[in-house]
């Protein structure tokens, strides 16, 4: 029956999708040349030639005027423009307002962009501001065009180098810069302007409301759930405690102020899971950019709460998310110096004060921060580790527990900065640092000279729950004083279309800061090429085990405390302490090569390839992980995307026997539309292995059984169709209907989720741009999963014939949740 219901759903989400790609009926409406997409002018009886010269010179030279500019165009005749009269029509194009007209151009993708969260936010507001107002790429600094999304560092200093000599007028005239590849220009082309703006200074800002069903990552909302006490008959949950299943939703406010082109201000407020009528985050920020005094150029001068991050992320970059490959190329873009912050970190915020200057061939950022950090304690009172509540538990409940507080606890003020010394348009050598100075001593799970009892986190602490892994825990940081000293060193070098870039860092471990033959260092060296079709990027990473740099958001395949003993909260004293692993940021302590290539044979194909091979350094185990891309476009209108992920621990490690491989398939079918509507499909499965382990899969008694069997093995399956419909320019529609059967990540509405379990899952999505001003967004989603009993099937393996059921409580676990989001620009 289930089945029959979803093959009628799906039935209606295709019967959808048809819909969408039936032709619209125009009648006789002509086409509008100025607002035409290449498909439409296709459609025209001319050539595709023709048709591309048409769109050409309205997308790159200027608008038309009247119909008569295609005389202007070598490539259409008169009998050709005779043909075309009466089809088509020209609607001159006013500009009442040049930051509208720009917000009208690509609304799309403000619109996408709008509907980010978490690791990117303060990105996101960044490249917002950009679209409306574009900074001037005649005099755009070097570090402001590498900062733009997906623009390389060779495609930077291209662009810098050529308006060093000449001046850009127009696009068509940065798409022919020597030396910068389709990909920069794509990218750069609607963040940038080719003159000064004519307005005079005046307010312009924007508001943003958004609240939502509150909701978790499944991993940890597990861990929320899981009982603090088994061997007590009562169910103890912090879920439970906190009452968590409530409804109340979760909300944020953000306005965002600009004053002309130098002045910035915002503030946010943010109540998360669990808050009740508290907020959780209060943010704020003033931003002057632009300023001289004397010799010295101000970038910016921020007072409040700000974004921070230099080199490779090894030293300081400070958030509460984390990102695996966190390059600082592509998408995995970072954005170096200092940017007003209204995300939603919140324990790694920095509150104070900022600036980023410049004197001649010397660029520097300094910064100061004053914050109250939540900390787990031991139990002599010191620090043993950073931790990010979700939620945020307040002390009272903690302590309520039976546990010691841990909101708020630790006073965290931190200076530091960066200096570097410029060589040319994105070289240069730089040293950087930071001290913070706290309230109390850091204290590691265990530290021979003073060794601390740890079964106040972990029980059964010895050598049949420990494992080697778990040294990325217990060799964390232990202060010599009440402070934390991370120093570096960076360079980077762009010649042609090659760029070479490196970090270095070091934690001071004795308090001695001249000495740096003991201190726990890592450090990042990066190989990039890009050219018109191809480009590739190495990146070689090696870290210490005892580097515990909380600041560190340097590449990694895992984040830290993967595998050990904090994954496995069941272990833990109490589950609440799973969060030091569950929302760990920090890169795990690894030493590993990484590949990246992309090649584009031609507009239809595209294939790419990710290598990675990579050591844990807590217990020599190695790792390898292989993924394949190919994107194939046949004709406009299809889009067919395959991805290949083959990952794997080898079993090559004697200390550490667990290996595992993992295969994962995914592929995607897109059929493009007319006025961006969309239809899609995708595909998923994915496989992991483990080696035999009888113990799950044998009788539950501990007699030795039978060890020949237990390949355990985890499948997971899922497809998804996702349709697009645009009703206007204005308004559009998303759904989307799959199910799926194990582990599964996706984007929903431009959202990242991970689901595990098996169900149908269903979304739809409204966004409607009500005014110029102001714009809505609306989403539903369900999730309706299969029955699961909890009970232990292996009591069940060895009985004889006509055995019985296996009797248990079934669960059904039923969600539906929605987002709302209110944007009101002026």
């Amino acid at each position: 029956m289930r089945h029959r219901t979803a093959a009628g759903l799906l039935g209606m989400l295709v019967l959808l999708g048809l819909l969408a790609a039936a032709p619209t009926a125009y009648g006789d409406e002509k086409l509008d040349l100025n607002a035409a997409s290449l498909e439409e002018i296709k459609e025209l009886p001319i050539s595709d030639e023709d048709a591309y010269a048409i769109w050409w010179h309205k997308e790159y030279h200027r608008y038309y005027d009247s119909i008569y500019d295609l005389r202007e165009l070598g490539e259409i005749s008169v009998e050709e423009m005779n043909t075309l009269k009466p089809l088509v029509k020209v609607v001159p194009v006013t500009v009442e307002d040049e930051e509208l007209q720009r917000i009208n151009e690509i609304y799309y993708r403000i619109r996408r962009w709008e509907a980010e969260e978490g690791a990117s936010e303060a990105l996101v507001d960044q490249w917002i501001d950009l679209a409306k107002d574009p900074i001037n790429v005649n005099t755009a600094t070097y570090t402001e065009l590498a900062n733009l999304q997906n623009v390389s560092p060779s495609d930077a200093a291209a662009i810098y180098r050529y308006t060093r000599r000449n001046r850009i007028e127009y696009r068509s005239q940065l798409r022919n810069v020597p030396g910068l590849t389709y990909w920069g220009y794509y990218n750069a082309r609607n963040f940038v302007r080719y003159e000064e703006p004519s307005e005079a200074a005046d307010l312009r800002g924007s508001y943003q409301y958004r609240v939502s069903s509150a909701s978790t990552l499944f991993d940890v909302e597990d861990c929320l759930r899981e009982d603090r006490n088994p061997a007590d008959e009562a169910y103890d949950s912090w879920w439970d405690r906190l009452d968590l299943g409530n409804d109340a939703p979760t909300y944020q406010h953000k306005l965002r102020l600009r004053w002309g082109q130098d002045i910035r201000a915002g503030a946010l407020a943010h109540r998360g899971l669990g808050a009740d009528e508290e907020l959780d985050a209060v943010k704020f920020h003033a931003t002057v950019k632009d300023k001289k005094a004397g010799p010295v150029h101000f970038d910016n001068i921020i007072l409040g709460n700000y974004a921070v991050a230099w080199g490779q992320g090894l030293v300081m970059q400070n958030t509460d998310f984390y990102k695996p490959r966190n390059s600082g190329f592509g998408w995995e873009h970072r954005y170096i110096g200092i940017i007003g912050d209204l995300s939603q970190t919140q324990e790694f915020q920095l509150s104070g004060a900022a600036a980023e200057a410049t004197a001649g061939p010397l660029k520097g950022i300094f910064f100061y921060s004053d914050d109250w950090k939540d900390a787990v304690l031991n139990p002599d009172g010191t620090a043993n580790q950073y931790i990010i509540m979700s939620p945020r538990i307040r002390n009272d409940d903690l302590k309520g527990a039976g546990l010691r507080p841990m909101r708020d606890v630790l006073h965290e003020q931190t200076f530091g900065g960066n200096l570097k010394y410029n060589f040319g348009p994105g070289t240069w050598v730089g040293l950087s640092g930071y001290e913070s100075r706290y309230n109390k001593y850091f204290k590691a799970a265990y530290d021979p000279s003073t060794p601390i009892d740890v079964t106040w986190m972990v029980p059964d602490a010895d050598e049949d729950h420990l494992v080697a892994m778990d040294g990325e825990y217990f060799s964390t940081y232990t202060s010599p004083g009440k402070f934390r000293r991370v120093y570096g060193a960076e360079f980077q070098w762009v010649h042609d279309n090659y760029s070479f870039a490196g970090e270095y860092a070091g934690l001071d471990s004795d308090g001695e800061i001249f000495e740096f033959g003991d201190d726990p260092n890592a450090f990042v060296l990066n190989g990039y090429a890009a050219y018109s079709n191809l480009n590739l990027l190495a990146i070689y990473r090696d870290y210490d085990i005892d580097y515990d740099n909380p600041y560190s958001r340097a590449f990694s395949q895992y984040k830290r405390y993967k595998g050990t003993v904090l994954e496995d909260y069941f272990y833990l004293a109490d589950p609440i302490y799973g969060l030091l692993y569950l929302n760990s940021v920090t890169p795990q302590p690894e030493r590993g090569l990484f590949l990246e290539s992309r090649y584009r044979f031609s507009h239809r194909l595209t294939p790419s390839v990710e290598y990675d091979v990579w050591e844990r350094k807590a217990d020599g185990s190695d790792y390898s992980r292989l993924v394949l891309k190919l994107r194939f476009q046949p004709i406009y209108n299809i889009v067919m995307n395959l991805r290949q992920k083959w990952q794997g621990r080898l079993e090559s490690n004697w200390i550490s026997p667990m290996s595992y491989t993992q295969t994962e398939t995914r592929f995607n079918l897109e059929y493009r539309l007319s006025k961006y509507d969309n239809v899609e499909f995708m595909l998923s499965r994915s496989w992991i292995k483990w080696p035999p382990r009888p113990r799950l899969s044998d009788n539950i008694e501990a007699d030795g059984g039978h060890p020949d069997i237990g390949s355990a093995g985890s499948p997971s399956y899922a497809l998804l169709g996702v349709v697009t419909h645009n009703f206007s320019d204005w308004l559009a529609m998303s759904g989307a209907f799959g199910y799926y059967d194990g582990f599964y990540w996706t984007f929903e509405d431009g959202q990242f989720t991970v689901v595990d379990g098996k169900a149908f899952r269903w979304w739809i999505s409204l966004s409607d741009r009500i005014s110029d001003n102001l714009a809505l967004r609306l989403r539903w989603t369900s999730d309706h999963k299969y029955p699961i009993t909890y009970l232990d099937a292996r009591e069940y393996n060895w009985n004889p014939p006509g055995n019985p059921e296996p009797d248990g409580s079934y669960v059904r676990d039923d969600w539906s949740g929605f987002r709302l989001q209110v944007d009101y620009s002026w």
